[in-house]
């Protein structure tokens, strides 16, 4: 997998994320803090070093249920991001707020692509020659409250704010020529929908995105399987 991004800006802000992606394009992991920014490197961290191990086929422990409606791979990023769930909320969060991080994980192992995320960024499948089509989606709380106004990002689901987290899994077979975007916006344009949407490429999303919603932010990542 190779990661293109973009981040789009106006007089409202959104968290610039940070991104690991492995050398041999394995595993990608997107990791936004709203708060602390160490706090994103923290979650990120964790679950590229669990995913590691993982699919190394080191002997990893861990006190959270492997689950058996998923694919060995969904379970090893949906166990990750309960890993650093834990080790942000036990250890900055429990007393008092400090941050919490939205995160999204891809792991690919042969024509499998398996994901988890915890909020934004939404995943979508662009299969070649198809149009647009959702596999799981980040919501921003932001978008139930507007009045006609741009308001700033509101994250609907954070990693490390409680003992538990909602985390959103599952996996996709991919072919050559398919493509994954990524996109954290409290609302998609319609036009990535249309029927030449499958000859889009970053920046035509990019341009359609800021022609449709001029005055809010975004966060943009096509990922070439």
């Amino acid at each position: 997998m190779k990661l293109q991004e973009r981040s789009y800006s106006t007089k409202v802000l959104r968290p610039k994320p940070l991104i690991h992606t492995e050398e041999d394009g394995s595993l990608i992991v997107v990791a936004t803090s709203w708060g602390q920014p160490e706090h994103a490197q923290r979650a990120l961290d964790e679950v590229v070093k669990y995913v590691s191990a993982a699919k190394a086929d080191v002997e990893v422990t861990s006190p959270f249920e492997f689950l058996t409606c998923l694919t060995d791979e969904a379970n090893y990023v949906r166990t990750s991001l309960l890993i650093a769930n834990d080790i942000i909320y036990r250890g900055d969060n429990r007393a008092q707020y400090q941050s919490g991080v939205e995160v999204m994980a891809l792991f690919r192992r042969g024509s499998q692509i398996a994901y988890a995320h915890v909020g934004c960024p939404s995943l979508y499948l662009q299969r070649n020659g198809q149009r647009l089509q959702p596999l799981s989606v980040g919501l921003d709380l932001s978008s139930e409250l507007q009045d006609g106004s741009v308001l700033p990002p509101l994250p609907a689901q954070l990693l490390g704010m409680d003992p538990t987290c909602h985390i959103q899994c599952g996996h996709t077979y991919v072919r050559e020529g398919d493509q994954l975007v990524l996109l954290a916006s409290p609302a998609t344009a319609t036009s990535l929908w249309t029927r030449d949407a499958y000859q889009q490429d970053l920046g035509d999303i990019t341009n359609r995105m800021i022609q449709e919603f001029p005055e809010s932010p975004f966060w943009l990542g096509l990922v070439a399987v």
